[in-house]
């Protein structure tokens, strides 16, 4: 991965090579960035500069063996650890087990999020964390010298996935690690981090892209005009993976907005056949699926609360969508926008750990009743 493929990110780019260039790279370093940031791309460009056997003033040269080799993400010097889960024939599963579906779903997207990977893995509704198996099997390998690079680096992707047994267990290595090893941690929620691995970090704040980085990227990659992409670049927020959803799943959003309305007309009019119904409906999706639903909720309470009190051009929705929230909108008011959002996130937080998915949305649409009708 090159500096260069990475979107925008200029100043985040300009710091990781002077910390080169002035021989101060960390030993251990945070990438921390929301979903669609950049903060993977960056870190595997980083790794990529400092393999690099002959590099440039602002990027890697990629001719060179390491380029070469990082390129595919099969440096034997550069090693990776991500969320796996357990399989029928495999109860402590590490991140070697799956490393060739990683590099894979990785090469195709850089910008893959925690769903996408789960959903490649198939598997099955279960969660995926980083456990002390992982962890052991961390410390095996960096007990092995470098083979070409003078470095060892191991990139920890999703490090919030680690359980605190995995955490821990790494605590003394990321603080006092072996000469010229490096620890890059990626990671997109800063709370579900552990206060002793944040205390050994330092860290790199990768921000949401910004718009206009966002369209040219667009423009060049996707060939969209510039028009098109200016207004993907806007409704994404700074989220690369969303620019491209919008880009080729806009039907499917739509339906589910629709979805997310008429549920919300069947929790206001406490119909409960309805609301049995579309419970029963959301019941029979994945867990995944169930969890970015609630994820989208969330995204159009927000854009209600833009088209009440904020100004018009930070609203991302456009034409019939924002005049279907417009009216929906008048239901979502500063008296409730608080438990609303907080009611979604604990629903969201519980399925992470397996509620049972009937009762959690039934649940939830009581409690969603009370709230439509507060004034």
């Amino acid at each position: 991965m090159f500096f260069k493929d990475v979107i925008g990110q200029s100043e985040v780019k300009e710091r990781l090579l002077r910390s080169v260039n002035e021989n101060r790279v960390s030993h251990a370093l945070l990438f921390l960035g929301s979903e669609g940031s950049g903060n993977l791309p960056l870190a595997l460009a980083f790794a990529q500069y400092l393999v690099c056997e002959n590099k440039n003033a602002d990027d890697s040269c990629g001719k060179c063996p390491g380029c070469i080799k990082m390129k595919k993400l099969v440096h034997p010097d550069v090693t990776f650890s991500f969320p796996v889960t357990t399989r029928e024939k495999l109860k402590n599963p590490k991140s070697v087990d799956f490393i060739s579906d990683w590099r894979k779903a990785v090469l195709a997207n850089p910008y893959l999020n925690y769903n996408e990977w789960i959903t490649e893995l198939d598997s099955e509704n279960k969660q995926g964390n980083i456990s002390v198996d992982e962890s052991a099997d961390i410390l095996s390998r960096l007990s092995l010298k470098s083979v070409e690079a003078p470095y060892k680096i191991v990139v920890i992707w999703l490090a919030e996935k680690m359980n605190a047994p995995a955490a821990n267990k790494l605590l003394k290595i990321i603080e006092e690690p072996p000469e010229q090893t490096f620890f890059f941690l990626v990671a997109e929620n800063y709370e579900q981090i552990l206060p002793t691995i944040l205390s050994r970090t330092q860290l790199v704040k990768v921000k949401k892209i910004i718009d206009e980085d966002m369209a040219s990227s667009l423009m060049q990659i996707h060939s969209l005009s510039r028009e098109s992409a200016q207004k993907i670049a806007h409704r994404a927020g700074g989220n690369y993976l969303e620019a491209i959803h919008l880009i080729h799943h806009h039907d499917e959003e739509q339906n589910e907005n629709k979805r997310f309305l008429e549920w919300m007309r069947a929790c206001l009019k406490m119909n409960l056949k309805s609301i049995n119904d579309i419970t029963q409906e959301f019941a029979g999706t994945s867990r995944e699926k169930q969890k970015l639903f609630l994820q989208n909720s969330l995204h159009i309470l927000r854009e209600c609360l833009m088209i009440n009190y904020a100004d018009r051009s930070m609203v991302r929705l456009e034409g019939e969508e924002l005049d279907s929230f417009k009216k929906f909108s008048t239901f979502v008011n500063g008296k409730n926008a608080e438990r609303f959002i907080d009611e979604f996130n604990q629903a969201h937080f519980h399925l992470e750990r397996n509620a049972n998915s009937k009762i959690l949305f039934a649940d939830l649409s009581l409690k969603v009743n009370s709230l439509l009708h507060i004034k």
